[in-house]
């Protein structure tokens, strides 16, 4: 009996992150195609697929479903040690970060437009989502520059641009998502490792 329970639990869990899921990318094309005015129940309802009484029964408007997709986003990128300024763990950090992109959905087509928005719920997801990696960027190159591998003129945040900007060519030239694809992070340190040393 007790194993019955847990598994109804467990399928319980599994159905309410997929419907979150739904309702986040339905949410977030909406507010990227027509900004966030043009994000009600009702579209989001007709483009998730999920029922408008399911959607009623955890928001009572848009504006608390904005807030609440908006929290979901938060991420953590790492938060163990900074690895050592080595090609081998910067080919690792690009793939958490593919890894991190596969696993919460995120479509990277919308991220160019998201990162140029100045609409305030989309520099809430910027802080929240593109800050951490930034941050974690950031120490792996300062960890380089201080162990003398690394240029200390080199960029963070054009480093980070670049590596996001990679990540919405392939999807547009590869057409496909980033699904089990381990070579992109192999290629991307190809390239952009001789250009971090000194």
């Amino acid at each position: 009996m007790m194993e019955r329970t847990t598994d109804t639990m467990l399928r319980g869990e599994r159905t309410r992150e997929a419907t979150d899921r739904k309702l986040m990318q339905a949410t977030l094309q909406i507010a990227v195609e027509r900004g966030i005015s043009g994000v009600t129940i009702e579209e989001v309802a007709r483009r998730s697929g999920v029922a408008k009484t399911t959607i009623y029964r955890r928001y009572h408007n848009a504006d608390e479903l904005l807030r609440e997709i908006s929290a979901m986003y938060l991420v953590n990128p790492d938060a163990g040690p900074v690895p050592s300024p080595t090609r081998e763990h910067f080919t690792q950090l690009l793939q958490r970060l593919v890894d991190w992109v596969r696993n919460n959905n995120i479509d990277v087509k919308r991220v160019g437009i998201v990162l140029s928005s100045e609409a305030e719920f989309f520099q809430h997801i910027v802080n929240q989502v593109i800050t951490p990696w930034l941050s974690r960027v950031a120490a792996f190159l300062k960890q380089g520059v201080t162990q003398g591998v690394f240029r200390e003129s080199v960029d963070e945040k054009l480093l980070l641009s670049t590596i996001i900007g990679s990540l919405v060519a392939y999807e547009a030239i590869e057409g496909k998502a980033m699904d089990d694809d381990t070579a992109w992070a192999a290629r991307m340190s190809d390239l952009l490792w001789p250009a971090l040393l000194k």
